[in-house]
């Protein structure tokens, strides 16, 4: 049962909002719907989100909320559209519950016939060594232990699974010698092979394992960008760190780097890590005999001997790259002048990168008044990660010229083999209607951003990153420098 439509005139447009009770549909899905109804005359957006606490705040921060959704439920769908008339809002929901009520075309032969579990696809290609598992958590972790069954590595990238399941998984793949990549596994590079949302980064000499999806994929673009090239990006998962896991994959994944010899020096990545765990994964960093270079984002231990310590993402990539004697060129600052006095403004950084999203946080210190990250699992649950649907993203980035303490935007882009096609395409518009806002409230916004990418990548970094100069945007090399850059103009 839908509850009834509501509509509200919005500065923007018109709003009508309609919740569907306890209905799941498939978060790809949920993307494409939501971009067919953009494409409707006289709508400006279309949202179609689950009904959890962090969606219904964004879609009431963005201007589109209505009273229709206060009673929605985690495990109901909202659809929010902006429209110019109340007519169209009403149409664009007509257009929504048909697209939502529209089934599946029927199975061909050859789909009936494809295996329906991980052990019969096993069994008709028994050279397969990996299987990549992406659905919903609940049944994720029971997929996975097929996987093991079939003695096939695991690449996890859902989320949603339990801690406990997680534990269990890979307690089981150590026991039987294979790797659990994930849960939340965004990125892994196994052998040139991308997997997930990986970058396009040449082959080399340099192995990383990282509990952090977007880590990885800095490092190994800087890496790419520095000269260098990489052998394996083996990803863990965000908890992988976590007391109750152990680093069991962390531990895994360095055993395997130090055997491979492709692998001359060793990267380790990780989000904030449990002190005991960091300094057990140290230790096995150290009994590999290659260099290695530890970037663990807030942990304030004490290295062992033989490893190098790095302060940023960007920190690691240029250690690595000396570490197999390279010289790496020093990426440049953007030239910003910022003008004396006036009072100090506030950052806003609004990520779709968890990693350097809390890089950025750390880096910005108290000149960061909020910093989002639309990774997280509340805005992930029931739609796609905002590297591939970038709309709760692109509503919070147009909301933020409203807001009277903020002169500066910190964004992140982050391109790559399973990312949207035109990120900053999809960003544009709500870029250009922040400043508006701001311009009619008598305050300017200025615009950093950061592309996380290289030029053998889909959507092309250096396409990209016109496309933001274009904007007016100021643009750096590094999550770094762009965090710097943005403190800088906050004053």
């Amino acid at each position: 049962m839908s509850a009834p439509g509501a509509e509200r005139d919005q500065q923007a447009g018109h709003v009508a909002v309609t919740v569907r009770r306890s209905l799941f549909v498939d978060s790809v899905r949920l993307m494409r719907i939501a971009e067919e109804l953009g494409r409707l005359p006289d709508v400006a957006r279309a949202v179609l989100v689950m009904g959890t606490p962090a969606n219904r705040a964004v879609l009431d921060e963005a201007g589109l909320w209505s009273e229709a959704a206060a009673g929605a439920a985690a495990d109901d769908l909202v659809v929010a559209v902006r429209a110019r008339s109340a007519e169209a809002g009403r149409r664009a929901l007509e257009r929504a519950a048909a697209l939502l009520g529209a089934g599946r075309p029927a199975e061909t032969a050859a789909e009936i016939a494809r295996p329906r579990s991980i052990l019969a696809a096993a069994r008709r290609a028994p050279e397969a060594r990996l299987a990549v598992i992406s659905t919903p958590g609940p049944q994720a972790a029971a997929e996975a232990q097929q996987a093991l069954s079939a003695g096939l590595h695991v690449f996890l990238f859902s989320d949603g699974v339990d801690l406990a399941d997680e534990v269990t998984l890979k307690r089981r793949a150590e026991g039987l010698g294979l790797l659990v990549m994930g849960p939340e596994c965004g990125t892994a590079i196994v052998g040139g092979v991308g997997l997930g949302f990986a970058n396009r980064v040449r082959p080399g000499p340099i192995g990383l394992v990282g509990a952090s999806g977007t880590g990885l994929q800095e490092v190994s673009t800087l890496v790419h960008r520095m000269g260098a090239g990489v052998s394996h990006a083996l990803g863990t998962g965000g908890r992988d760190l976590h007391e109750a896991v152990g680093g069991a994959t962390t531990r895994r994944a360095l055993t395997r780097l130090a055997a491979d010899g492709a692998t001359r020096a060793i990267v380790l990545v990780s989000k904030p890590a449990s002190d005991r765990v960091a300094a057990d994964v140290l230790a096995a960093a150290v009994a590999t005999g290659k260099p290695v270079v530890a970037c663990l984002l807030g942990w304030r231990g004490r290295a062992p001997g033989g490893i190098r310590v790095a302060a940023t993402l960007e920190d690691a990539a240029r250690a690595a790259v000396e570490a197999v004697g390279l010289v790496a060129p020093p990426l440049a600052a953007p030239d910003v002048p910022v003008a004396p006095g006036g009072r100090p403004s506030r950052v806003r950084g609004l990520f779709v990168g968890g990693t350097l999203c809390e890089e950025a946080r750390a880096l910005l210190g108290d000149a960061g008044e909020t910093f989002v990250d639309f990774g997280t699992v509340e805005y992930t649950r029931g739609r796609p990660h905002p590297m591939i649907a970038p709309d709760l993203r692109t509503a919070a980035i147009a909301a933020a010229g409203d807001a009277p303490d903020v002169g500066v935007l910190l964004l992140d882009f982050v391109l790559g083999l399973c990312a949207h096609p035109d990120p900053v395409g999809a960003a544009a518009p709500a870029i250009r209607e922040a400043r508006e806002r701001a311009r009619r409230a008598g305050r300017g916004l200025h615009v950093v951003a950061h592309v996380v990418g290289t030029d053998d990548d889909p959507q092309k970094l250096a396409v990209q990153e016109d496309a933001l100069r274009a904007l007016d945007v100021v643009v750096c090399p590094s999550n770094r420098l762009a965090a710097e850059t943005a403190r800088r103009l906050a004053g």
